[in-house]
């Protein structure tokens, strides 16, 4: 086996596709198919079955992967650790983030981040929380920077950021006809939830249990797996929903959305940084850590 038959054979696998695996690799479509049947053929079994144009990965496939995983891993630690001897910082830096702070608070950290480090190239995946967890926990992701802790022997997590959160309604029709709204009054409007295992669903639950409001109490409307689905929602007048501060900034601006509070009571949530226990972190994550430490976020 040679660790570009493995970088391919994961892309495949993590693409579900052979040619948006040959986009992500940049190869030919020809070139990754080859690659993967003499992997099969040196291993002597089928690793993906081929469905049309999606890919499945088999029983040995996903056996593979688990190895192909780590294996990669440790050649990039490699790779950064020669790198780091010389004097420069260089390598691959694989992260995962649920939402918020993949979309509204990393990508302008990353961009300072890679001004300094030019050498380090940065991918970035975006899920909601659990799925982030469980990609650390696979070796998918050296890091995650999630909305809540989970519970568990292999992961470790330290405090990142905290986010306010907010009640936003559309601007029209008016479902709050008031400049603020009471608890009990939240309970009689339309309401938009995230999906389970959305971080902000879960901050919201445990607030909101502490006044003694349930899910059941609310009167959801709509369960949507996304923020900007949230806001979409909304905004069109569907119902009201709460949702990170720093993620409505520009439909605020524009009058797409308002924000109203709710008397007596403020919403916040905390992210983290999410690391497999005992997994010696690369030199390029180090510095990345590093740099946010020095910019006051990572504590």
């Amino acid at each position: 086996m040679e660790l570009n038959q493995l970088r391919v054979f994961c892309a495949v696998v993590e693409k579900k596709s052979f040619s948006r695996a040959s986009e992500a690799v940049f190869l030919s479509q020809p070139t990754v198919s080859l690659q993967i049947r003499a992997l099969e053929q040196e291993l002597g079994t089928r690793l993906l079955d081929r469905q049309g144009k999606e890919v499945s990965v088999t029983g040995s496939g996903k056996l593979l992967y688990g190895y192909a995983r780590k294996i990669l891993q440790i050649a990039n630690e490699a790779e950064q650790a020669i790198a780091q001897l010389k004097g420069l910082i260089m390598g691959e830096i694989i992260i995962g983030a649920s939402t918020i702070p993949g979309e509204y608070i990393l990508p302008g950290l990353l961009a300072v981040f890679k001004e300094k480090y030019p050498g380090i190239e940065i991918n970035l995946a975006i899920g909601d929380t659990k799925e982030i967890i469980r990609k650390v926990l696979d070796h998918e992701v050296e890091i995650g920077f999630v909305g809540q802790k989970e519970k568990g022997e292999k992961l470790e997590f330290h405090g990142f950021s905290t986010e306010k959160l907010v009640l936003i309604a559309p601007v029209s029709p008016p479902l709050v006809p008031h400049d603020q709204i009471t608890v009990e009054e939240l309970k009689k409007v339309p309401f938009i939830i995230r999906e389970s295992g959305s971080g902000t669903r879960s901050s919201i639950e445990r607030t909101l249990h502490e006044f003694d409001v349930k899910e059941a109490d609310l009167t959801i409307v709509m369960r949507v797996g996304s923020t900007a689905a949230v806001k979409k929602a909304v905004e069109s007048g569907a119902g009201v929903s709460i949702i990170s501060e720093r993620a409505i900034e520009n439909e605020i601006k524009l009058d797409l959305l308002k924000k109203v509070p709710i008397e007596g009571l403020e919403l916040q949530r905390e992210f983290f940084i999410v690391n497999r226990r005992g997994r010696s972190l690369s030199p390029a994550t180090k510095a990345l850590l590093a740099f946010l430490e020095e910019k006051g976020i990572n504590r």
